[in-house]
């Protein structure tokens, strides 16, 4: 049976952290934990901030974990949106690196990171509407997928080529950059939303489009995650609905919750749910596989 187009693989997790950053397991705790839970893909990902200098060991201390039989080892390192223009707070040597996890831990403002109890506050005195909050969100978001991308393709690239410069507003999305073993992934896409008072559905429907076609020129995949809870049935739908490859992650900072879905398992549920409503209401042959459609993806 195929799988729908929305379903992540749930024997995959992509957002496992370890001590490396803030994680209260090792790397070989957390492959174990994997393997034990029958998980045929697992990424190692941990905070990056620009001056991170250990990327190199950590690469090295995943490598031998590679080996082990009947489950797929990936890196990742996860990054935080600096500000509107995507800038990402990530150090400039990523050999070695399958992901870059690019995460809105804080408001992405014009000049730089924000608080989101700073945002919230500011909403809530009327001084920024919702409006222009989540607009600027988006653009941030939007922004560095493109950067995430093109960055990556000029570390490939001989002699390197600059990366192009990230657009100030929320433009049509660029030509899609090379691909490269660093790929971008949208982690917890909208978590920042409730932390400054407000909500994913309050997102406008052209603007997810217009990401999500952002997301898909750049090769990124979308996670759902578990830990947050994000992002919707609706987003998911949205991304999966112009062929953004959907994965299942944890964000997972304890081996014992590696590869444990509750909150990921019912957000696709729905997703699934209301991708088969849509395409009932569409007629005869609406749900046919075509350009649009969900691609599953095949890690290095």
């Amino acid at each position: 049976m195929t799988r729908p187009a929305t379903a992540a693989a749930l024997d995959e997790d992509y957002h496992v952290h370890s001590v490396f950053s803030d994680g209260a397991s090792t790397l070989a705790e957390n492959v174990q934990a994997a393997a034990e839970r029958g998980l045929r893909t697992l990424c190692l990902v941990d905070h990056v901030r620009s001056g991170t200098c250990w990327v190199a060991d950590f690469v090295r201390a995943v490598r031998p974990l590679r080996a082990r039989d009947g489950i797929r080892i990936l890196t990742g390192v996860e990054a935080k949106i600096l500000d509107r223009a995507g800038r990402l707070d990530l150090p400039g040597d990523l050999d070695g690196i399958d992901l870059v996890l690019i995460a809105d831990h804080q408001f992405p403002g014009d000049g730089g990171p924000v608080d989101p109890q700073v945002m919230r506050a500011a909403l809530a005195a009327g001084e920024v509407s919702p409006h222009d909050v989540i607009g600027c969100l988006v653009t941030a978001t939007a922004n560095a997928v493109r950067t995430a991308a093109a960055q990556s393709a000029a570390r490939q690239a001989v002699p390197q080529a600059a990366a192009p410069r990230a657009v100030p507003q929320l433009a049509a999305p660029a030509a899609a950059p090379a691909q490269s073993t660093a790929r971008p992934l949208i982690a917890h896409l909208f978590s920042v939303l409730p932390k400054m008072g407000l909500d994913e559905s309050q997102v406008p429907d052209w603007m997810l489009g217009r990401l999500a076609d952002q997301a898909r020129l750049a090769g990124a995949l979308l996670e759902v995650n578990e830990k947050w809870g994000c992002p919707s049935a609706r987003t998911v739908q949205a991304f999966s609905g112009v062929g953004v490859a959907v994965v299942a992650s944890t964000d997972s900072h304890d081996c014992a919750n590696v590869g444990r879905y509750a909150r990921v398992r019912q957000i696709l549920a729905d997703a699934a749910d209301a991708g088969g409503a849509s395409r009932a209401g569409a007629g005869p042959g609406a749900g046919s596989a075509g350009p649009g459609s969900a691609r599953a993806w095949t890690p290095p």
